[in-house]
């Protein structure tokens, strides 16, 4: 079954705000078996609101249309969408009353007429949230369900997890299908495509390619013929994406870098810290959003100056005057002294030149040196990074985790 997703705000075509509702959605329904094809972003204007809805329900077998049902005069999505189908709308007596005893009880009773707009629904739409406090409903036009939903994120994924997901599935029952994400990092996006040839060319095998950084993740889809034709296929290429990724391939899934360092942490009773420059936090940012990163990470600091890099981790500044922050002294001695001040078992450092200035012929933007110290010895990566700022520091923080990874695995 083909779907489109059409999410609808100013915000979005004005690249305000990301449209991470789609991608939630997409995604969602991708790992169920459902095809996607279309995705669309447009504005709030009721004529391109209607031609695009009308659009997608002459290829689509369902929709998902999300945003532009809140009570603000740019809130226009439900009235167009009624406009375009031929539908009459009208206030809902029991969500009207619904918002009438909230905004009563805030003492906020003034403002039911501006906010009334979140009772009005077309004609035969089916409510999904039973409390009455998301906006969303459910509508059938042409036998095609339309799932409008609000394009606030928070609400939108219970919206689509509890009430879309389980009725999409009574309606259209996915296909017999298979799904696996193999993270990889080391290896750029096409060896990878190189290595996994063979794989694309078998009936019923899907290979896809998504570099992240420094990352390359490849997603394996299975759609056999034949049901029980599935398992065997999937462990058959399961077992060549491994072998060919080999050490190069550190999770699954939602499986990230700083997950894959935390668990080997664990499971050798070790603990880490880091002390970043260029990065600015980035690095521990990224560890910290682990839940339960506390029982291997002990923490970092940030040392952007010299001054700091003096006084925090005491770099000698002799150091510092002979070979500058951006030298593999700088952080070798950074990691060596984060070590020995935050009393972790392993420390990585980070120091570089983001961009887009302070480069030189000697060091251009890009020139990263990451360095990694135990008890036993100290090692040190330079790096020639290519991107912009942002991009420089993400595959920065990725590049020391993964050189933290293959220490731990490979001391």
């Amino acid at each position: 079954m083909r779907g489109e997703i059409i999410a609808i705000g100013d915000e979005l075509v004005s690249g305000r705000i990301l449209n991470s509702t789609s991608r939630l959605a997409a995604r969602r329904l991708f790992l169920l078996g459902y095809d996607i094809p279309i995705m669309q972003s447009i504005g709030d204007e009721p004529a391109l609101i209607g031609k695009t809805l009308l659009s997608a329900l002459e290829r689509a077998d369902f929709i998902l249309i999300t945003g532009g049902l809140g009570s603000t005069d740019d809130d226009l999505t439900t009235e167009a969408a009624a406009q375009a189908l031929g539908l009459k709308t009208a206030k809902h007596p029991v969500v009207l009353e619904k918002l009438r005893q909230r905004l009563a009880a805030e003492g906020r009773e003034g403002e039911l007429a501006n906010l009334s707009r979140f009772a009005v629904f077309p004609e035969r739409a089916e409510l999904l949230d039973e409390s009455y406090r998301m906006a969303g409903y459910l509508l059938f036009h042409q036998d095609k369900p339309l799932w409008f939903l609000p394009g606030v994120p928070s609400q939108m994924a219970i919206l689509l997890e509890d009430k879309v997901v389980p009725e999409l599935q009574r309606l259209f029952p996915p296909p017999p299908l298979r799904q696996h994400i193999y993270r990889s990092c080391g290896l750029k996006e096409m060896a990878i495509n190189a290595m996994l040839k063979p794989l694309e060319k078998q009936e019923g095998l899907q290979i896809g390619y998504y570099p992240i950084g420094w990352e390359v993740d490849v997603s394996l889809t299975v759609r056999p013929e034949e049901p029980q034709q599935g398992e065997a296929l999937f462990q058959q290429a399961d077992s060549f994406i491994r072998e060919h990724l080999g050490e190069n391939l550190f999770g699954e899934d939602d499986e990230g870098l700083p997950m894959a360092v935390g668990c080997l942490l664990q499971a050798q009773g070790k603990r880490m810290a880091v002390a970043e420059s260029c990065t600015g936090g980035l690095l521990a940012a990224c560890i910290t959003e682990i839940p339960g990163s506390s029982a291997w990470f002990d923490g970092g600091v940030v040392v952007y100056s010299n001054s700091l890099k003096e006084k925090i981790l005491g770099i000698d500044p002799v150091l510092l005057a002979e070979h500058g922050a951006v030298s593999e002294a700088c952080a070798k001695a950074m990691a060596r002294q984060a070590l020995t001040r935050l009393g972790s078992d392993i420390a990585l450092a980070i120091t570089g030149i983001a961009g887009p200035d302070g480069g030189s012929a000697d060091k251009p933007v890009g020139t990263v040196f990451i360095a990694l110290a135990d008890c036993n010895s100290t090692t040190v990566q330079c790096v020639h990074l290519h991107g912009s700022r942002r991009e420089i520091q993400i595959q920065t923080a990725q590049r020391a985790l993964d050189m933290a990874r293959r220490h731990i695995l490979f001391p």
